[in-house]
């Protein structure tokens, strides 16, 4: 069972601007529910959420120097709830304190990066916190929504069989991501409406269509990922890149695996202001049916 997440949340959202300029972007709320009544949470905080109630306890955010507005969110303060104290019938008092309950069990690992040099040197920075243990790594923007979590059980069951999992999405237009020539194996234990696929290469925003196969948020990578990420050189727009770091461990011969999640899943990104606009249509139709 996989027990330890780095959520890096230290991009600057400049996409976002005006509203990040403060902000950070994985503040920005989506709509949710709790015991049947609809709120609005920050992304982060549901992110954070979903991987508690799956299991994870160790949690790692690696935020930069304006961020500490999710730092503060994450802080336990009860005199703001004891301020609240008329309010205990409030479904947004309630869940706060279930939420706080959750923090209470959780162990919270704060790193800031102080230079923006990439999604994959984020990463590298949590060497210490991962030790010698696999993980999972997060995206804070984007959220991956299926019933009882089912791709983070997928996740899980493959990450016992291979050294890197990267979940996958088929997207007409894959020049913005990540992407992935991979063939299909049946070298696991899942049912066959599962798409499995063995990776064999790995590319950061390709310049020309290679596969329409998608690296999404969600990734599980052993310890030794941090030692690669420290010494491949910078890639794709003059930063440190994930990316780089899977295809170095498929030109080790490491195994890499990838899952195109299954149909039932939403994935909701509020990264730029066309997604977060979809992303807040498609989060109050999950919300209505209980299933955020």
């Amino acid at each position: 069972m996989l027990k330890k997440v780095v959520i890096p949340v230290a991009g600057r959202g400049t996409r976002l601007l005006p509203t990040t300029k403060v902000q950070p972007k994985e503040m920005l709320p989506v709509f949710s529910s709790f015991k049947g009544d609809i709120l609005l949470k920050p992304m982060v905080q549901i992110i954070f959420e979903q991987l508690f109630d799956f299991g994870i306890r160790d949690f790692c955010f690696i935020v930069g120097q304006e961020k500490r507005a999710i730092k503060d969110h994450f802080s336990l303060d009860y005199q703001y709830l004891d301020d609240l104290s008329n309010k205990k019938n409030n479904i947004s008092y309630k869940d706060m304190k279930f939420f706080y309950k959750r923090i209470e069990k959780s162990n919270i690992t704060w790193i800031n990066q102080s230079h923006q040099l990439g999604y994959g040197h984020a990463v590298s920075l949590a060497s210490s916190f991962v030790g010698n243990d696999d993980f999972i790594l997060h995206a804070g923007d984007t959220l991956i929504v299926q019933p009882n979590r089912q791709h983070l059980t997928v996740l899980n069951k493959l990450s016992s069989r291979s050294d890197c999992v990267v979940a996958l999405e088929k997207i007409s237009e894959p020049s913005a991501y990540g992407v992935v020539i991979g063939k299909r194996t049946k070298k696991h234990s899942l049912p066959s409406n599962e798409k499995v696929y063995e990776v064999i290469q790995a590319v950061e925003k390709p310049s020309k269509k290679i596969s329409n196969l998608a690296i999404m948020a969600l990734n599980k990578f052993t310890p030794d990922v941090m030692k690669i990420l420290k010494k491949i050189p910078a890639g794709y727009g003059g930063e440190i890149q994930i990316t780089d770091a899977i295809q170095y461990m498929i030109d080790s011969k490491m195994d890499v695996l990838g899952y195109e999640y299954h149909h039932s899943c939403t994935r909701l990104d509020i990264g730029t202001p066309d997604t977060y606009w979809h992303a807040q249509q498609s989060s109050k139709k999950l919300a209505t049916k209980g299933w955020m």
